[in-house]
């Protein structure tokens, strides 16, 4: 039987917005992990989330990034005998049977001798109703595959976005831990590859559902087809950048992917440049994102900063 542990990082949230998410939860798992990276608004969730949902509460001294507080709610979970991990943003909201729908999903993986690294559900964005497809790679091209062309309610997907992906214990003892270098972006899509590089699969699951919010706001965009593109602030936009600089450098990435990669950062400047506020900041902060990549910096930005100003260089 299965020992899922739902493990939530949080980082200033809507403590409201999380007892939703927690009480969603209580009866779809074993047990309720919430990491929290060092928020400053403890008075008002901490000891009510506890009490209210029977939810263990891990204290990160300050911020460390999504893939170092992932990582110790993973320690926790395992030290806790769990079979699973349910990783959750603080503001992800599961509907009822999503987690025995990923379980289902992955029995017939197995059934079929096919070892699964991640099972993910259809994300529901609160704010526009829309629901997401599954990345995959279709010849020489990236797209998106929609339930609608589903076989039997499953996708084979080349990643998954971290908030509602169940991984079994067993795939993280033969891919590893989330990279903590990469602090936040593209943290899920680098463990992706590296569990594909190892041959499991990582699974979408049309049953599943979830409700989600992608980046701090959503702006649509004609690009020969109407897209919803998430917004960010201009920091995110620097690890976005690095990060994926980081990937093409160092992660298991076919070619199509790096073209695809290259491809969407040149739409991001030439978007951002035009349309977000503040433009100069935002392809500043990008650019610094590519020149630390080229240089295999890593670690939240701050730190970066406070280093090479110390060690006289230019940043």
């Amino acid at each position: 039987m299965a020992n899922v542990v739902s493990i939530t990082v949080a980082y200033q949230p809507d403590p409201d917005l999380l007892e939703q998410q927690l009480r969603a939860l209580a009866s779809q798992v074993n047990m309720i992990v919430v990491v929290d990276n060092g928020s400053d608004n403890v008075s008002d969730w901490h000891s009510r989330i506890a009490a209210d949902t029977g939810a263990r509460v891990l204290r990160l001294a300050g911020n460390v990034g999504i893939a170092a507080a992932q990582n110790a709610g993973i320690r926790f979970a395992q030290e806790a005998g769990a079979s699973h991990v349910l990783l959750m943003d603080h503001d992800s909201i599961p509907e009822p049977g999503m987690v025995d729908a990923l379980l289902a999903a992955e029995s017939r993986f197995l059934s079929k001798g096919v070892n699964v690294a991640a099972l993910g559900p259809v994300r529901i964005d609160r704010r526009t109703g829309s629901l997401s497809g599954f990345v995959r790679q279709q010849g020489a091209k990236i797209g998106w595959v929609t339930c609608a062309a589903a076989v039997d309610g499953l996708v084979e997907a080349d990643f998954l976005i971290a908030s509602g992906s169940l991984i079994p214990v067993a795939a993280l003892d033969v891919v590893g831990l989330m990279n903590e270098g990469y602090f936040i972006d593209h943290v899920d899509t680098e463990w992706c590859l590296r569990a594909r590089d190892k041959g499991l699969a990582i699974v979408g699951v049309c049953a599943a559902r979830l409700s989600h919010r992608l980046g701090d706001s959503v702006v649509r965009v004609w690009v020969g087809y109407w897209r919803e593109v998430p917004l960010n602030s201009p920091v995110r936009n620097y690890y976005m950048f690095r990060n994926t600089v980081l990937m093409m450098r160092f992660a298991p990435m076919p070619w199509v992917w790096r073209r695809t990669h290259v491809f969407r950062l040149l739409q991001y400047v030439v978007f951002s440049s035009i349309a977000v506020a503040p433009r100069w900041k935002r392809i500043g902060l990008m650019a610094k994102g590519v020149w630390h990549g080229l240089n295999g910096r890593t670690g939240p930005l701050a730190v970066l900063i406070d280093r090479t100003t110390t060690d006289g260089d230019a940043v």
